[in-house]
């Protein structure tokens, strides 16, 4: 459930790349578990064992909420207190190899208003620092866009990850990754992608069943699929919910 609160670049595409994966996008929706092989099943097994919840800290998250203490009001892809949950930090090119370059995290939120701007998005990640200067991170792309109810683009947003990460404020765990957006018009329902390109690792929530508002954003064809994440046990999926927060006015 979506919860709410008081309070640039564009970029194109690789043309070649998007035709190769396009031939692929039925079988990625019939069956995303099986981008899963191969190579990729160690990795899955290493995030599932993430997904039990042995989570990452949560450094800087209290004071960035404190700090978005404005007359903007706050959607929230969660409910209850950021600080008490069990988080897992995910990405996309880890976990399905180079067609996470072209997976995004979604969430599905509704404006208060007609013509509602957004100003900001806010979502937990994690760069992979550590404190050693081994994990320092190389600078990757990373893109953001906001679309309407029908999945048509609003705004696309790219940048070098490395000023908005944990290593930037030099901290070794999970840190609120902020996006300031240009007064951005929406109205009723739209959604919020977040390519990550293997630079930041997403936080996640476990849930029980499939989320009604989290998805998996797939460019290619222009499609959403669950936010569900293969088990390491045969035939079962983890379904999650991504942490994000919109802001505007």
């Amino acid at each position: 459930m979506i919860t709410a609160g008081p309070v640039r670049k564009d970029w194109a595409g690789n043309t070649a790349a998007i035709n190769f994966l396009s031939a692929s996008i039925i079988y990625i929706s019939i069956e995303l578990k099986s981008l899963f092989l191969g190579d990729h099943l160690k990795k899955i097994v290493l995030f599932m064992a993430v997904l039990c919840f042995a989570a990452l800290g949560l450094s800087g998250v209290s004071a960035a909420a404190d700090a978005q203490t404005t007359q903007n009001q706050i959607l929230n892809s969660y409910e209850g207190n950021i600080t008490q949950k069990s988080l897992a930090p995910i990405d996309m090119v880890s976990l399905l190899g180079r067609t996470g370059f072209f997976m995004a995290e979604a969430v599905k939120f509704t404006a208060p208003k007609p013509n509602w701007k957004i100003d900001s998005v806010q979502l937990i990640g994690w760069d992979g620092f550590n404190g050693s200067v081994e994990s320092i991170p190389q600078e990757r792309i990373i893109a953001l866009e906001i679309r309407d109810k029908d999945l048509n683009l609003l705004y696309r947003f790219s940048d070098s990850q490395l000023p908005y990460t944990n290593y930037a404020y030099n901290s070794t765990e999970l840190y609120p990754l902020t996006l300031r957006l240009p007064q951005v018009p929406v109205s009723d329902e739209f959604y919020v992608c977040f390519y990550d390109r293997g630079a930041v690792a997403v936080a996640c929530e476990r849930l029980n069943e499939t989320s009604k508002n989290s998805f998996l954003y797939l460019e290619p064809g222009n499609q959403l699929l669950p936010a569900t994440l293969p088990s390491s046990q045969d035939n079962e999926t983890l379904a999650v919910n991504w942490i994000m927060s919109v802001s505007g006015n």
